[in-house]
C-alpha cells in the first residue's frame, strides 16, 4: 500500500517552522527543547532538521508518526515530501538538512550543558559547540554531557491515539553519575487496562487523585531542558512526551535523542537481545521495580554510565563521538537453532521484549 503523506503542501516549509517557546538560555540553542507545534508535514520536518542532519529512515518515522517503516519506503517519503521544498537538501552522505538564512545547510547543532542541578539559574549554563563537528576540542565530553534518562509507563501503545503516561520518571545522568531521580503517577483521563495493570501493577486508584500531565508539564520540561534525550527505546517514551505537551500546551520536543537499545546493539554485539532486561542482567544490574518509571529509568542510567565505560575504552569521549556510534549499523550475530525457534513461537505478552 502506498503513503501519501496527508498534510503534505507544496510551498515554503520555513514559513510554518516552529518558533522555540521555551529555552534554558536566550540566545542559545537546547538539545531538547520545546517547540510550537507545527501544522504540516513539511513544517514538523523543517522544526526536527534545525537541530542538525538526519537520515530518511528517523526523519519520516518522526515526521509522519510512523513507527513500522522500511528504508526505501522511508527514503521515497522523504524524496516527495521535501524534494520541492526549497528550504530542504539532500546530503552527499543520504541524510536531510535544512538551509540557514545563507542558503548553507544546518549542520551545527549546539549542545547547551546545565549545571547545579534542574533548578540552576541561566547564568550556570554553558554553550558547547556542535557535535557535528566531531573533533574534541568543540564537542563536549560525556562526562560534560547531561543526559535525562526518560521512562514512562502508559495505558497501551498508541501515543498519538488514546493512550496516555500513567507514570514518568527522569534520571539525570552527568558526569558520569546520576544526579538526580524525579517520578511522578499522572492522572491519564481515561481507565487503565487490566492487562497493562497486570504488567506495571498501577491501577486507576493510584492514579485518580495524581496531576494530569499538563499540570507537570513545566516540571517535566525543565528537568528535559538542556539534556540529550535518552531512554531504552527511546522512539516511544518519546512519541508519548511530546504527544503529551501536544495535547496539552500545543507544544511538542524538539532536539535530538539518545536510544540506549540502539548503544546497546554496537556495544554488546554479543548479546542475542537487548531488552532491558538482557541488558541489565549482563552488567549485574538490579531493578528495584521493574516495568515502574522510577525503577526502569534507573536502572537504564546505570546500564547508560556502563556503556559509556565501554566506549571510552574504544576511544570514545565525546557526545559527538557516542551520537555517531550509536547511529552505525549494528554488528549482527550469527543466528543459533535456538535463534530460530525462539522466532517460530510467540513472545508471551506479560513480558517486555522491546524496552
Amino acid at each position: 500500500m502506498s503513503f501519501v503523506p496527508p498534510e503534505f503542501e507544496p510551498g515554503s516549509a520555513s514559513g510554518a517552522a516552529a518558533r522555540p517557546i521555551s529555552h534554558p538560555a536566550p540566545g542559545s540553542g537546547a538539545v531538547t527543547r520545546i517547540v510550537s507545534q507545527p501544522t504540516t508535514l513539511s513544517a514538523r520536518a523543517a522544526a526536527r532538521l534545525a537541530t542538525g542532519p538526519l537520515d530518511a529512515m528517523t526523519l519520516m518515522r518522526e515526521v509522519c508518526q510512523v513507527e513500522r517503516l522500511q528504508q526505501d519506503a522511508a527514503e521515497r517519503m522523504a524524496v516527495a515530501l521535501l524534494s520541492s521544498h526549497p528550504e530542504f537538501v539532500h546530503l552527499p552522505s543520504g541524510q536531510w538538512a535544512i538551509r540557514d538564512d545563507d542558503g548553507a545547510p544546518v549542520l551545527r547543532r549546539p549542545i547547551v550543558v546545565r549545571e547545579g542541578g534542574p533548578d540552576a539559574s541561566a547564568s550556570s549554563i554553558r554553550l558547547h559547540p556542535s557535535p557535528f563537528d566531531r573533533t574534541e576540542d568543540t564537542s563536549p565530553t560525556l562526562r560534560d554531557t547531561a543526559f535525562a534518562v526518560v521512562d514512562v509507563e502508559t495505558t497501551g501503545a498508541r501515543a498519538a491515539g488514546s493512550d496516555r503516561i500513567t507514570e514518568i520518571a527522569i534520571a539525570t545522568v552527568r558526569g558520569g553519575a546520576i544526579s538526580d531521580v524525579y517520578s511522578m503517577l499522572v492522572n491519564p483521563e481515561r481507565l487503565i487496562p487490566v492487562h497493562i495493570t497486570g504488567i506495571t501493577g498501577i491501577t486507576w486508584d493510584m492514579v485518580k487523585d495524581q496531576p494530569c500531565f499538563r499540570h507537570i508539564a513545566d516540571e517535566v520540561t525543565g528537568r528535559l531542558a538542556g539534556c540529550v534525550f535518552t531512554a531504552h527505546n527511546a522512539s516511544f517514551d518519546w512519541r508519548f512526551v511530546s504527544e503529551e505537551l501536544r495535547r496539552g500546551r500545543g507544544q511538542l520536543l524538539a532536539g535530538p535523542k539518545l536510544c540506549t537499545v540502539r548503544l546497546a546493539r554496537v556495544l554488546l554485539p554479543q548479546l542475542a537481545r537487548r531488552s532491558l532486561d538482557h541488558v541489565t542482567n549482563y552488567f549485574g544490574i538490579e531493578i528495584a521495580a521493574r516495568h515502574r518509571a522510577a525503577g526502569d529509568a534507573e536502572a537504564t542510567a546505570k546500564a547508560l554510565i556502563r556503556m559509556f565505560d565501554i566506549a571510552e575504552d574504544r576511544g570514545i569521549s565525546t557526545w559527538g563521538e557516542l551520537e555517531a556510534l550509536a547511529m552505525r549499523p549494528a554488528t549482527r550475530r550469527t543466528r543459533t537453532a535456538s535463534d530460530k525457534r525462539r522466532r517460530s513461537f510467540p513472545l508471551p505478552a506479560i513480558e517486555d521484549h522491546i524496552a
